[in-house]
């Protein structure tokens, strides 16, 4: 046991040194200090149950309702401002559209139908970035992100009555952000990543009625989270440096 705990301490110091060696590394690389530059993105939409973005299911007199996020995607612009070399700032506005399956299952059958929600994102997010080569970067980018929805959603068929209502017409939410660049001399930068984006909270409240059922009606309420992960592709256009105003001693 003794020798397995100073195996460990070993190979934590081993790591240590390598961290610092790494950070020390004297790189010659596109520098972003100073640099305040625009750019464009594009964000598919993936579900995933590890990140808590499940199907929401109920049942009422025999019928069962479910609602499952599918695909979707974020689209916009986005705005970075260089402090160092290491830390940015961004921000921008997004559209993004969320897909829905929606089924109904009785005792005879299961019907399926889909309906979309359009929604309006403004992030800010705090980058730390990381140098792994001459034109090569890492990010880690936490943040906030004020999302609006323009409308409430309503789907109707020969069989079933859906209603989704927003919570409120605007929500906050946490917004995480993990990805590489590559910074060319003066074509920009080439970006791809991945980001996790969470409401805080239940953005719309689904309204499922089934006429078919005997009656009363089989209703049912489904609360939607709005939670999504993405992969990011983006292009940041080249910007020259902004030069610093010298003081003037009068």
């Amino acid at each position: 046991m003794f020798r397995l705990r100073m195996a460990n301490r070993g190979i934590l110091r081993l790591l240590l040194i390598f961290c610092t060696s790494f950070f020390l590394i004297p790189f010659k690389s596109v520098s972003q200090e100073q640099v305040i530059t625009a750019g464009f993105q594009f964000k598919p939409i993936f579900s995933s149950k590890f990140f808590n973005m499940e199907a929401k299911s109920a049942a009422d007199r025999g019928v069962s309702f479910e609602i499952k996020p599918s695909s979707g995607y974020c689209m916009g612009m986005v705005i970075r401002k260089g402090f160092t070399s290491r830390i940015s700032f961004e921000t921008g506005i997004n559209y993004v559209k969320r897909n829905y399956n929606l089924s109904i299952t009785d005792s005879a059958s299961t019907r399926e139908s889909g309906f979309s929600i359009i929604g309006y994102e403004i992030p800010a997010l705090g980058l730390v970035f990381i140098q792994l080569s001459d034109h090569i970067f890492m990010d880690v980018a936490l943040g906030v992100s004020l999302d609006f929805y323009p409308s409430d959603i309503r789907t109707t068929d020969d069989y079933f009555e859906h209603y989704s209502a927003r919570d409120s017409w605007f929500s906050p939410s946490i917004l995480g952000n993990l990805g590489w660049e590559y910074r060319t001399e003066k074509s920009g930068y080439f970006y791809l990543g991945a980001s996790y984006h969470r409401p805080f909270s239940d953005t719309f409240y689904s309204f499922i009625v089934y006429p078919e059922a005997k009656d009363p009606k089989a209703e049912s309420r489904l609360n939607l989270q709005g939670n999504y992960l993405t992969l990011d592709l983006r292009y940041f256009f080249h910007s020259d440096p902004a030069k610093r105003k010298k003081k003037i001693n009068k």
